[in-house]
């Protein structure tokens, strides 16, 4: 059915090309002129519809002045009701959107929501926020305003963020889940709003105050900027918020001396910690001599790991990715057995899923997340380690091996950037790695690149910005802290020595969040351990932050993002 119409349609385009049979001439006000198929017409606008039907008999000899709509803007809907072909920017969407809603063509409208859904930007999304404010879209409205919920330390900084009216504003900055590093930018924000309109906004000062979690702030913030803003001195509603503001520093200086530090408090305000948008979950691993199942999340807002939805099976030695809103968890070993079985977990449904089994078991495995499938690389099968590689597509739950590696690794670690997977280090059964392997998977193969300064099996790869970072591991002798790196887009570039961890540690896990590395767990020559650090790139330093709550080797970890039940894995999940 769908084809006849397609044929037909495509009859009817043909004759409006060659001006054939048309029988019916729509003008608009700036001199467009189109000459239309009543017939096509008439099924597809209820405007033109209601015009044939209330019109003489004559009509058709007539010129119909459609008012209000541009030539371009008719004649693209025009094509469209001919090809189902439109397209759709921001610089037409309005006029489009309008014209459709006057003519009736639902298609049109329906078309205009989508396509403000897709491909949000930090440029488009205030834009785009406000078109479907004004037009009513609630569904687009709301995904919009997620978008600069999650992207709002890029979002406020642009000229237009001044744009939004004060009730949007409010709601945006009083979200559980509004993304900021440091609570101090909701006040730089809605300082910067009230500013740019200063004698009509300075009335909602008051209100957005109470938005900004002021116990989060460092007391030095708030008693040099806060309390020396000349427009909040001088505004008499917001001197209740100022005393409560004081008061709460106050009690914090006498409860921990010199040291003001936030007790964070879900059922207060001032202390109430924001959601992040990135966790990390940590699953697995090996603790007092044999295999666990423990899940703990990271909650980076408020610097603590939290126990969590756990797994019926232990695992230890595997492979974990996130990939299209699920965890994926590839292989391992359980202290009996050696496994080619893959498991996902769903954080927003909190339910496990068995999956299609690889082809190969796999413990010590390499797995990364990239484009539209789940990679498994090298690993040991509890009798031979192996270079073999194979890929798992969700949308058909099954393995498809692909080329194998140059080298057989177990025991490394891989990574995606622009593209391409790297994988370094391992240990081939007689001797630990320092080789580096890139594949590109539109050629399906591998190709050598420059060797680590340092072999190293047990060790971390992580892919941030142009770098790949290898991160400490086993040498064959020593459990190592040294962190090297390699530039992507340097060709022919060596690996270059970046500072060390602050301890010696393999086979522990690794992810990214606030553009920042951290490593947790391992083993550190002696034992297991529970500590974890964090890299930050842009100063090249190492610092301690928060242990896990159980210590464990030979875990995995990944980064989880923007997914709507973030509290229930952190802080106001735990204590709301």
């Amino acid at each position: 059915m769908a084809d006849s119409h397609k044929a037909k349609m495509d009859i009817f385009k043909e004759m409006l090309d060659n001006e054939e049979f048309t029988n019916l001439t729509l003008e608009t006000e700036d001199g467009g002129r189109f000459k239309v198929h009543l017939e096509v017409m008439f099924a597809k606008s209820h405007y033109i519809n209601r015009l044939l039907e209330e019109a003489s008999e004559d009509i058709m000899e007539e010129a119909i002045t459609i008012p209000r709509i541009s030539k371009d803007t008719l004649n693209a809907i025009i094509y469209f009701i001919y090809t189902q072909n439109l397209s759709v920017k921001d610089e037409n969407v309005q006029n489009l959107n309008d014209a459709a809603q006057q003519l009736g063509i639902s298609d049109v409208v329906q078309l205009c929501k989508l396509r403000m859904e897709k491909n949000l930007t930090v440029e488009n999304c205030l834009f785009r926020y406000t078109f479907a404010d004004k037009n009513g879209y609630i569904d687009l409205k709301e995904v919009t305003k997620m978008f600069i919920i999650a992207n709002f330390e890029k979002v406020q900084g642009r000229d237009d963020f001044c744009n939004l009216y004060f009730e949007d504003l409010k709601s945006i900055l009083i979200r559980d889940s509004l993304n900021v590093k440091e609570e101090k930018t909701v006040y730089y924000a809605l300082m910067k709003w009230v500013i740019t309109d200063q004698s009509n906004r300075a009335i909602y000062l008051p209100a957005l105050l109470m938005a900004v979690r002021i116990g989060l702030c460092d007391f030095t913030f708030f008693n040099e900027l806060v309390c020396l803003n000349p427009l909040i001195i001088s505004n008499e509603e917001c001197h209740t918020f100022m005393y409560h503001a004081r008061q709460l520093f106050a009690d914090m200086q006498q409860s921990n001396g010199d040291q003001v530090m936030a007790p964070f408090n879900a059922s207060h305000p001032f202390l109430r910690p924001r959601v992040p948008h990135e966790i990390i979950f940590a699953m697995g691993g090996w603790s007092s001599g044999s295999a666990t199942n423990v899940m703990e999340t990271y909650d980076c807002k408020t610097k603590r790991w939290f126990f969590t939805t756990a797994d019926n099976f232990p695992r230890a030695y595997h492979g974990m990715v996130w990939h299209q809103g699920k965890i994926y968890m590839v292989g391992g070993f359980d202290g009996q057995q050696y496994f080619n079985s893959v498991r996902s977990f769903d954080p927003v449904t909190h339910t496990w899923e068995e999956c299609g089994c690889m082809h190969v078991q796999r413990c010590y495995v390499s797995c990364v997340s990239l484009g539209n499938y789940v990679y498994a690389m090298g690993g040991y099968n509890g009798r031979f380690r192996n270079k073999s590689c194979e890929r798992f597509d969700p949308a058909t739950n099954q393995w498809t091996l692909i080329a194998s590696m140059n080298a057989v690794r177990s025991d490394a670690s891989a990574d995606v950037n622009e593209g391409k997977i790297y994988i370094t280090g391992g240990f081939d059964g007689e001797q630990v790695l320092n080789s580096t392997e890139l594949y590109d998977p539109d050629t399906n193969e591998w190709t050598l690149i420059r060797h680590m300064h340092n072999p190293r099996s047990g060790v971390r790869v992580v892919a941030h910005h142009s770098h790949i970072y290898a991160i400490g591991g086993f040498n064959g002798v020593n459990r190592l802290a040294t962190v090297e790196r390699l530039d992507i887009h340097i060709n022919d570039t060596m690996w270059h020595d970046v500072a060390p961890m602050m301890g010696p540690r393999s086979n522990f896990a690794a992810a990214i969040v606030d553009d920042c590395i951290y490593v947790v767990g391992g083993f550190n020559g002696l034992s297991t351990i529970s500590s974890a650090e964090m890299y930050d790139p842009s100063t090249n330093t190492w610092s301690a932050v928060t242990d896990l709550n159980l210590n464990r080797s030979a875990l995995a970890a990944c980064t989880v993002f923007n997914i709507p039940t973030a509290s229930e894995y952190t802080f106001l999940g735990m204590y709301n």
